[in-house]
């Protein structure tokens, strides 16, 4: 990995780490012992808002912002992605979480031109082992559509998914 890639990624997981830390003592806990904000950490897939680490922050009028990037270099050549996605959680106090909202990222390689959608989804989020969403890995799944790519000037459809702990 190269100097300048090094400390991107420090500099991103060290922000990440600090965004989460203030909040944590203003969580208030609803009737199903979710807390109106908690912070998500884990692993996306998505061909519109990224492939690699994510970083989410629910909020309590039931909106999450996810950021999602990965860097990898092989050689000469270094594989890029990052995007986010905008969450409107449509299910309230339930064990699992349904949302809509637009998403948009870039994803290439570093001597190619990139490749950047924006796209509106629809998903889903469910707990692994407990049963609720809070303090539990969850895992889930997005569909996008219509996904319009700025690149090859196509519409289509697009998908994902995530794996995730909420804190």
């Amino acid at each position: 990995m190269k100097t300048g890639q090094w400390r991107i990624t420090v500099s991103l997981t060290t922000l990440l780490i600090f965004l989460s830390l203030p909040m944590r003592a203003q969580d208030t806990l609803t009737a199903s012992h979710k807390p109106l904000e908690y912070s998500t950490i884990g692993f996306q897939a998505s061909q519109v808002s990224g492939i690699g680490i994510s970083y989410g922050r629910n909020r309590e009028n039931d909106f999450r912002f996810r950021i999602t990037g990965g860097i990898i270099t092989t050689g000469d050549k270094a594989y890029f992605s990052f995007g986010a996605d905008y969450e409107f959680e449509l299910t309230k106090n339930k064990p699992y979480r349904v949302f809509i909202g637009p998403a948009g990222g870039a994803w290439g390689v570093s001597d190619e031109p990139a490749h950047f959608n924006v796209a509106l989804g629809v998903g889903i989020e469910k707990p692994t082992t407990g049963p609720t969403i809070f303090e539990d890995v969850t895992i889930g799944a997005e569909i996008y559509y219509p996904t319009f790519s700025f690149l090859t000037g196509t519409i289509g459809v697009a998908g994902g998914v995530f794996i995730s702990y909420n804190f």
